[in-house]
C-alpha cells in the first residue's frame, strides 16, 4: 500500500515544523542528527588514535587517502545500486555495517599482530568510507521521495543546518571527552556505533516506499554508469554544476591541504584559536542555512551558487593575507558560509531535476567528480607548499581560481540564459511528479477497495 503525503496543511508558520510534522522525514533528520553527533566525536577520537600509534604526519595523510579513495574508486558504481535497490535498506545496512567497523577500530589492538596495527585501522577506515559512500547518495535521493517539490529548499536547509549546529557545538565538548578516554578512546568509537543503531532504527521506521521508479537492472553496472554520464551531459544545468564544481574542487582541496599549516606557521594559531575558528564557520553557516530555509523558492539560484565562489575566493584570500586571529575569523566567517550556499541551491535542483531512477547514479558520479579533483588539489597545494617553503602562495592561488571561475560562471549563466531554461525543466518536473503522486492516489483506493 503507497503511503499518502503526510505534510500538514501549508499555513503553518514555520518550513521546519511543518517538515518535521511529516513522520517520514522526522524520521531521516533524526538519524542525520544521531550519527552527525556520533561521527563529530569519532571523527576526532580517529585522529588521536592513529596519531597516539605512530607519531607520524605521514599517517595521518594515509588516513585521509583511506577516507577519501573509496568515494572516487567505488561511488559511481554504488549510483547504479541505489538506482536499483530500496534505498532504505541501503541507508539502514550502511548504518549497521558503519556501526560495527568504528567499533572495531579501538578494538584492533587485539587482532593478529601479524600486520601492525594502523593497518588494521587504515583497513577498517577504508572499510567504513565505502559504507558512507553507499550512505550518502541513498540519503540524499530519498529526500524527493519523502517530501513536497516545495519543501525541498527547507528540507536541504534543515538538513545543512543540522550538520552545521553539531559542527559548532560538539567538537568542543568531543575534545573534553577524549582527552578524558585518552590513550584507547574505546567510549569514543562506542558512542558513534551507538548513533549508528539509533540511526538505523529511525530509518527502519520509515513507511513510504524508497524503492526507485522505473528501475532499469538488466543491463551491466559499467553501462548504466554511463548511462548515468550521458543523462548528465544531455541537461545543461548539471552540465554547468559538474563543470563548476570540477573547478572549484581543486582550490577547496589546497585551502583543505593547507588549513592547518598555514594557522601553524604563518599565524601562529593554537588549538584553542584553531577551535574559535572552527566554531565561527559553523556559526555562519547556521546562519545562512536558517535565511535560505525560510523560502520554498530559492530566487536564482545560479547566482546563488556562483556567488558562494566569488564569497569563497574574496574569504581565501584574506586568510592568505592574515596575521592575526581577528583577519582569520573574518575569513573563515565567509568561507564557512559557503558551504551551506552552494548545498542547498546544489541539492535542491539536482533533486527536482533529476528522474527517480537516475538520482543514485548523478549525486555519486558528482561525489566522485569532486572528490577526485578535491584531492589532486591536496596534492597540489602540499607540494607546492613544500617547494615555495610558504602555505602563502598556493593559498592566494586557489583564492583567485575561486574568484575567476565564479565571475566566468554568471557570465556563463546569463549568456546562455540558464535560469529561463530552470525554470522550463522545473515546471515539467513538477506536473511529471503531481501525476505521479496521482497514480499513487489511484493505488490507494484500488488496494482500500479491495
Amino acid at each position: 500500500m503507497v503511503a499518502t503525503s503526510l505534510s500538514p496543511p501549508q499555513n503553518e508558520s514555520s518550513p521546519y515544523r511543518r517538515l518535521l510534522a511529516n513522520r517520514d522525514y522526522s524520521r531521516l533528520w533524526f538519524g542525520q542528527l544521531v550519527s552527525n553527533i556520533g561521527t563529530a566525536i569519532s571523527s576526532l577520537a580517529l585522529l588521536f588514535y592513529a596519531y597516539a600509534l605512530t607519531g607520524s604526519p605521514m599517517a595521518m595523510a594515509i588516513l585521509a587517502i583511506a577516507q577519501t579513495a573509496p568515494v572516487v574508486l567505488f561511488a559511481g558504481f554504488v549510483g547504479v545500486y541505489i538506482d536499483r535497490w530500496n534505498r532504505k535498506t541501503i541507508m539502514v545496512a550502511s548504518d549497521l555495517v558503519r556501526a560495527v567497523l568504528i567499533l572495531l577500530i579501538p578494538l584492533s589492538v587485539y587482532f593478529p599482530s601479524v600486520i601492525p596495527q594502523i593497518y588494521w585501522v587504515y583497513l577498517l577506515t577504508f572499510l567504513y568510507a565505502i559504507a558512507n559512500a553507499w550512505f550518502f547518495p541513498a540519503r540524499n535521493a530519498s529526500i524527493p521521495n519523502i517530501v513536497d517539490s516545495d519543501e525541498l529548499v527547507s528540507a536541504n536547509s534543515l538538513s545543512q543546518m543540522t550538520f552545521q549546529v553539531v559542527q559548532l557545538t560538539i567538537p568542543p565538548l568531543g575534545g573534553v571527552l577524549i582527552a578524558m578516554l585518552a590513550p584507547q578512546y574505546f567510549l569514543a568509537f562506542a558512542i558513534n556505533a551507538f548513533t549508528f543503531l539509533l540511526s538505523a532504527g529511525s530509518l527502519y521506521t520509515i513507511k513510504r516506499s524508497l524503492i526507485p521508479k522505473d528501475i532499469i537492472d538488466k543491463e551491466s553496472v559499467t553501462r548504466q554508469v554511463v548511462q548515468g554520464a550521458k543523462y548528465v551531459s544531455k541537461n545543461p544545468i548539471l552540465v554547468y554544476f559538474f563543470v563548476f564544481a570540477i573547478l572549484l574542487a581543486s582550490s577547496s582541496g589546497i585551502l583543505n591541504a593547507l588549513l592547518l599549516p598555514h594557522l601553524e606557521n604563518q599565524v601562529g594559531i593554537t588549538e584553542a584559536g584553531f577551535g574559535i575558528v572552527l566554531s565561527i564557520g559553523a556559526a555562519m553557516g547556521t546562519l545562512v542555512a536558517i535565511i535560505m530555509g525560510k523560502r520554498e523558492k530559492l530566487p536564482y539560484p545560479l547566482y546563488i551558487v556562483s556567488f558562494a565562489g566569488i564569497i569563497a575566493g574574496v574569504g581565501v584570500l584574506i586568510f592568505a593575507a592574515a596575521t592575526t586571529l581577528w583577519v582569520v575569523i573574518i575569513s573563515w566567517a565567509l568561507i564557512g558560509s559557503v558551504d551551506v550556499m552552494l548545498n542547498i541551491p546544489l541539492s535542491t535542483l539536482m533533486q527536482g531535476l533529476v528522474k527517480d531512477n537516475y538520482r543514485g547514479r548523478v549525486f555519486a558520479l558528482l561525489n566522485v567528480v569532486f572528490t577526485a579533483l578535491q584531492v589532486l588539489g591536496m596534492a597540489i597545494g602540499g607540494v607546492w607548499a613544500e617547494v615555495a617553503g610558504s602555505s602563502v602562495p598556493p593559498l592566494l592561488a586557489a583564492g583567485l581560481l575561486f574568484v575567476i571561475t565564479s565571475i566566468l560562471s554568471v557570465f556563463y549563466v546569463a549568456g546562455r540564459k540558464l535560469h529561463q531554461q530552470l525554470d522550463i525543466m522545473l515546471t515539467d518536473s513538477d506536473v511529471a511528479r503531481d501525476h505521479e503522486k496521482e497514480s499513487e492516489s489511484s493505488e490507494v483506493v484500488i488496494e482500500t477497495a479491495v
